[in-house]
């Protein structure tokens, strides 16, 4: 991400942002200033500029008694634009009655599919200006989520039901000792049988 800001004193101020790792760099007036820790510039003539905040917050730059806004802070309807489709795979991947309509994978798989499509939703409709595209790319990525995490859901379901028709056609027997001393037999001709060892 990058924003160029022409400011009466202080010039033209390139500020540029890695909005995945955060890493940041300033120029004024076409010179790179360099990074003193992680918030602080220094030019060579010895002048500090600090920059609070970040992309997501808003990032204002402070040089002496000026102070530049950078960047705006995200707005309360970007993110819930964002969080939609870490929602809707969250709720639907674990609802049995909806899976049962559509299999979405949910859990741990599905919620980190959608968390990483939530933020490069955010990344995306952060740096657009029209609500209605903002909207647009938001439905767009909600509908490529659901689209990945049902093909994974269905992948699934085909994957466990060749698997049991795999143990149905082989006659099959085994032992599960659980910790309360039962002891459980698996047949492929039965169900469980549950005994007191």
């Amino acid at each position: 991400m990058k924003e160029v800001i022409q400011h009466e004193k202080l010039g033209e101020i390139v500020y540029e942002e890695n909005f995945w790792t955060g890493k940041k760099s300033l120029q004024v007036n076409g010179v790179r200033l360099q990074k003193t820790n992680k918030k602080t510039f220094v030019t060579e003539s010895g002048e500090y500029y600090v920059i609070n905040g970040n992309y997501i917050q808003g990032a204002v730059l402070a040089a002496g008694e000026e102070t530049v806004r950078l960047t705006q802070p995200v707005k309360w309807y970007e993110i819930v634009l964002s969080v939609l489709p870490f929602l809707l795979i969250m709720v639907w991947g674990n609802v049995v009655a909806l899976c049962e309509i559509v299999p979405v994978v949910g859990g741990l798989i599905g919620g980190g599919i959608s968390a990483v499509l939530s933020c490069l939703n955010l990344f995306i409709i952060k740096g657009v200006k029209p609500i209605w595209l903002k909207v647009v790319i938001s439905i767009a990525i909600l509908g490529v989520t659901f689209g990945i995490c049902c093909g994974i859901g269905y992948a699934i379901i085909a994957a466990a039901q060749q698997n049991a028709a795999f143990f149905i056609e082989k006659p099959y027997s085994f032992i599960i000792l659980t910790p309360d001393c039962l002891k459980c037999s698996v047949t492929s001709s039965s169900a469980f049988v549950i005994t007191r060892s």
